[in-house]
């Protein structure tokens, strides 16, 4: 195994010269991506959410409905 004891040299020789990572150059398409998937998965937990919150609304439970669930103990 090779050590490296000069990074400069290193990364500007011939044979090294270019990406020091795979996927370079993509990360701006990633961010955007990230970015849609996030907007995304906001949209729909808010639809979602106002769903089972219009849900529970039309239901009108009142004050004293959870007396009705709870078990003579």
């Amino acid at each position: 195994m090779a050590t490296v004891t000069n990074w400069i040299e290193h990364l500007s020789a011939e044979k090294v010269q270019g990406a020091v990572y795979p996927g370079v150059g993509t990360e701006g398409i990633l961010v955007l991506i990230a970015f849609v998937i996030w907007i995304g998965w906001t949209v729909i937990s808010a639809r979602q959410e106002t769903e089972k919150l219009e849900k529970l609304a039309r239901k009108r439970h009142g004050s004293n409905d959870w007396k009705n669930n709870v078990t003579d103990g």
